[in-house]
């Protein structure tokens, strides 16, 4: 019975210490709030203004950039697909430079490994850096399903598909995604990944902006569709979502559906589109040449991608919906507009000069989208 009662005392005495500490190490080793199996780091991001906002919004507070992946991923090591986007720091900056001031929001649709949304964020992290406008940062919402489609996922060799599948079958593009971006050093800060579809997010932001709590995107990006319909629904939302004076742009001018859908679009809305933007876009600060495909829309040199402003006289939503067949009919009875090759320092007496340079004119005018057949057409109909 002694015996008992000094075990007993023993016990009594020593177990609020042993909760103390075991509370304590719980604590660090995984919050509370982490029952889906993450855990919280320690680092910190000096976020943006907009992208403080929403995390607490959407995400209640909690930075998914510092939410560690669970113990049922798999860590890659595959280095990210650089050949998954064409679009260059060239182009970042003339966005940048050309969109309605400040750029505070850019919305990526499709993000894939994040390579785009690094490129973004140190593009513009160095350009408000120069201006000393901390208080002026961009927030870039990387919007992704993160589940990957047919090419990126199903269709690779069995190695590398090993690379990209967790233990459980699951995808871990999302955890690549997180991992490139925090490896991108103080431009991992203005990056903020939103795990939805993009017709999700182009209704979601436009929502959050009439409550007051962000602005409409100043940016738009697309590069997630590349299907016939799936481009111009995706662009009819953007262009009802980003602000008035910005600029939608996307990459894979290349790709047959996705140019379809876009000059289809462009003939239905080029009327609300700023006209303008290739001519001052070749004498920008940071200047890119242009191709005028139609009114209001415009591709670049040797990166695929094409661009398109908002008017900024178009106050909120711009002229209701229209359906794609309805824009396939506009497009045909305007026409084959084609491209207009002759715009930042590109000349056809210089490009299409076979005298000088020789059959097919100056390889330096020419790349997959602006040809010599295409620009040069009546040269090249005396070969």
């Amino acid at each position: 019975m002694g015996e008992d009662s000094c075990v007993g005392q023993t016990l009594r005495r020593w177990r609020p210490k042993v909760l103390f500490w075991l509370v304590m190490y719980l604590g660090q080793q995984r919050p509370f709030y982490a029952a889906s199996g993450y855990t919280y780091t320690t680092k910190h991001l000096d976020r943006p203004a907009i992208a403080k906002a929403l995390i607490d919004e959407l995400f209640l507070g909690i930075d998914p950039l510092l939410a560690e992946a669970s113990p049922n991923s798999v860590e890659s090591a595959m280095p990210p697909d650089k050949g998954m986007t064409h679009v260059s720091a060239n182009d970042i900056d003339m966005v940048l430079e050309m969109a309605a001031q400040p750029v505070l929001l850019w919305l990526e649709l499709g993000a894939f490994e994040g390579g785009s949304a690094i490129l973004t964020a140190r593009r513009a992290e160095a350009r408000a850096a120069a201006s000393e406008a901390l208080d002026a940062r961009t927030t870039v919402v990387a919007v992704d399903t993160f589940l990957g489609d047919r090419k990126v996922i199903w269709e690779r060799p069995p190695e590398e598909r090993r690379q990209l599948l967790r233990p459980d079958g699951t995808i871990a593009l999302y955890d690549r995604f997180r991992t490139n971006v925090l490896r991108a050093g103080s431009a991992a800060a203005l990056v903020l990944p939103l795990p939805a579809t993009s017709v999700t997010a182009l209704r979601l932001m436009p929502g959050l902006a009439d409550r007051g709590l962000l602005p409409r995107p100043q940016v738009i990006y697309l590069d997630s569709a590349h299907e016939a319909g799936e481009v111009f629904l995706e662009l009819q939302l953007a262009w009802e979502a980003v602000a008035p004076g910005g600029v939608i742009f996307g990459d894979d001018w290349s790709i047959e559906a996705v140019r379809r859908d876009v000059l289809s679009f462009a003939a239905a809305r080029g009327a609300g589109a700023d006209d303008s933007l290739g001519r001052q876009a070749a004498s920008a600060r940071s200047p890119r040449t242009l191709g005028r495909v139609r009114r209001g829309l415009f591709v670049s040199y040797l990166s695929f991608q094409w661009f398109m402003r908002k008017s900024p006289e178009l106050a909120g939503a711009s002229g209701g919906s229209i359906s794609l067949t309805e824009s396939i009919a506009t497009l045909g009875s305007q026409g084959d507009v084609g491209e207009d090759c002759w715009s930042g320092g590109f000349g056809a007496a210089d490009c299409c000069d076979e005298d000088r340079y020789g059959r097919g004119g100056n390889p330096k005018c020419w790349d997959l989208i602006f040809t010599f057949d295409s620009c040069c057409q009546e040269a090249a109909a005396t070969w």
